[in-house]
């Protein structure tokens, strides 16, 4: 049976749960996944309800099935546990909620502390029986359940006795019969797990207080609506005291005296769980029996409404005994206990070992490494903030797969830290590297208006060119162009710059022919100049000059209309200047060439002259 529910659409995942959970029943699985209970572990001690501050974390809910007892043909009896009585300290007096609790359905409602006294007294009769053993007694159900599961050895020392829900239960069956159907309503968890699973001792339901509650509000029952009601007998005595830990020895007259007395009690948690601890260790030192309940009593278990006054809850069940007592007829009361005598009040305890197996020391050593623990310093680093007795403990548990090492907050503190101190470096590194780019940025600021700036002159300047001038990227788009450019490409231009100044962005192929964009092209490809390509466009007849300004990058071009007037003009100069300056370049090679053959002649006289003078002088002679 699952006590415990854990709803993961509420759960934020603090792991107060698994802190709080004595026998580590609720497993943290991953730091981003909420908890997992493991329902075998799980003793139903209710402290991991009371630790949820987000109510993610609900017990097993019986309102149903009591619902479904109550509307069906069969005689149901409400067994009371005495603790009510502190549960309601509104109710100004208890047979005002027996008939509140007769409202519901319930044919019969009886008061469990008759049971108490029978309980008290088989313990009594099995203390002064006992040779030299020495027993756990067996009424907190928590117990129990933590006992056989996790010192399963100290099984043969539980009390071979039922609690007082089961012998009230068997006194109920023995007087209206086996057919009756009983709901006992209490202050504890874990006694749900007993329901329905053990014959005629056993009960049908275990609802909480905290759910009968629920059940009044529900049916809208209300103590000023009703008349008095007194329980069905039997009726008890000093088993109304049983809600404070110590009740049911008195009960039993069972002797608490320093000196000869024969039983100690052990109440809340953390001594109740060192108290089996101690008695496994020491009992032959002890020598005592042990009356250990998980609460501190009955009336601060986990079904009663959360933070209730511990000494005013004691107070109103001293208070409600002293009633009792003074009402209760005891000659009766003798009568039903010699009548109920021989009810069978024994129990056998079953081992239910859920310990798990001790991981290797090497993997314990590990976990400890990592948290930064040694032997040395495992002793004094016992802060429990994990839920575990000591660091060893811990790193055990992490070995088992039973909780994580961020479970640790030493562990988590230092990572926090060294997580801070990293942060630290990486903001002073990264301050450093922005107020870099801080200044690079004032730089590029600074660059951008003087590029801005140039690129203004530029525009200006290129405007001013009367010849078009255009300039384009290797898609062929345009990065610049002046106003004689536009003029030259006529109305469709005009329209474009008036949208996009410039051009700047607008594909060439879609402004001017093949013929023209392709010279652009082939000097982006090769990256050689074409001076004066003449074009014709329609009834436009250009001139274009192209030059690469970036290899394969950037070019641009100047485009000159050749039928306007001044580029005409300069067009039949630069062309004419062009025939003279070939005419004198042929003019000068060719009286380069009659010099050079004059020269020659006048060479070749001289020396023909020469010759004659000396043959006419060798005549004469």
């Amino acid at each position: 049976m699952n006590l415990i529910r854990i709803d993961t659409a509420k759960c934020t995942n603090c792991q107060q749960c698994a802190r709080v959970c004595p026998v580590h029943a609720i497993r943290i699985v991953a730091a981003n996944e909420p908890p997992v209970v493991e329902h075998n572990r799980c003793i139903g001690c209710g402290a991991c309800v009371r630790a949820c501050a987000d109510g993610a974390i609900t017990y097993l809910d019986s309102i149903s099935q009591v619902r479904q007892l109550l509307q069906s043909n069969e005689k149901v009896a409400a067994l009371v546990d005495p603790s009510i009585s502190g549960e309601f300290p509104d109710i100004t007096d208890y047979r005002k909620f027996v008939e509140m609790i007769r409202q519901l359905g319930f044919e019969v409602v009886a008061d469990a502390s008759f049971g108490v006294d029978l309980v008290a007294r088989a313990y009594k009769n099995l203390f002064e029986r006992a040779r030299g053993k020495y027993y756990l007694m067996a009424n907190c159900p928590a117990m129990v359940a933590f006992v056989s599961k996790f010192h399963p050895h100290l099984t043969d020392n539980l009390a071979p006795i039922v609690t007082p829900m089961e012998a009230m239960a068997g006194v109920m069956r023995q007087k209206f019969g086996k057919e009756l159907r009983t709901v006992f309503i209490g202050p504890c968890i874990a006694a749900k797990a007993s329901a329905g699973v053990d014959g005629d001792k056993g009960v049908d339901a275990v609802i909480t207080f905290t759910e009968l509650r629920a059940l009044f509000q529900e049916h809208h029952i209300h103590e000023s609506q009703l008349e008095y009601s007194d329980f069905d007998p039997p009726h008890g005595r000093m088993g109304s005291l049983y809600p404070i830990s110590r009740g049911i020895l008195e009960a039993g007259g069972i002797s608490q005296n320093l000196i000869d007395g024969t039983a100690l009690t052990a109440e809340g948690a953390p001594e109740a769980l060192q108290a089996v601890a101690s008695f496994s260790k020491n009992i032959d030192q002890i020598r005592r029996h042990f009356n250990i309940f998980y609460n501190q009593g009955c009336v601060m278990g986990p079904g009663m409404t959360a933070g209730g006054d511990k000494h005013l809850r004691d107070a109103l069940v001293i208070n409600y005994s002293q009633r009792r007592l003074a009402g209760t007829d005891e000659a009766a009361w003798q009568q039903a206990m010699e009548e109920f005598a021989t009810l069978d009040l024994s129990r056998q305890h079953t081992p239910d070992d859920q310990r798990l197996p001790d991981p290797p020391q090497k993997r314990i050593d590990e976990v400890l490494a990592l948290l930064g623990k040694s032997e040395r310093n495992m002793a004094t680093d016992a802060c429990r903030e994990c839920g575990f007795d000591n660091c060893h403990a811990f790193a055990k548990a992490v070995a088992q797969g039973l909780t994580r090492t961020d479970m640790c907050q030493d562990f988590n503190i230092k990572n926090k830290n060294n997580y801070i101190a990293t942060l630290r470096e990486s903001t002073t590194r990264q301050t450093a590297e922005l107020d870099k780019l801080k200044q690079e940025l004032l730089e590029l600021r600074a660059n951008s208006e003087l590029i801005n700036d140039k690129l203004d002159t530029s525009r200006a300047i290129l405007n001013q060119i009367p010849s078009g001038v255009v300039i384009v990227d290797e898609k062929l788009k345009i990065l610049s162009s002046n106003h004689s450019f536009i003029e030259l490409l006529g109305d469709e231009a005009h329209e474009i710059d008036n949208i996009i100044p410039g051009l700047r962005g607008a594909n060439l192929k879609t402004l001017v022919p093949v013929q023209f964009y392709k010279v652009f092209q082939n000097v982006l490809d090769t990256g050689e100049d074409i001076l004066s390509r003449d074009v014709k466009i329609e009834e436009a007849f250009l001139n274009l000059s192209v030059f690469s300004i970036k290899h394969g990058k950037v070019s641009g071009g100047i485009v000159r209309d050749m039928f306007s007037p001044e580029v005409r003009n300069e067009q039949i100069i630069q062309r004419m200047t062009e025939v003279i300056d070939q005419n004198l370049e042929m003019v000068q090679q060719i009286g380069f060439l009659l010099g050079e053959g004059a020269s020659k002649t006048e060479a070749m006289l001289n020396s023909i002259i020469q010759l004659h003078r000396k043959k006419k002088g060798e005549s004469r002679s």
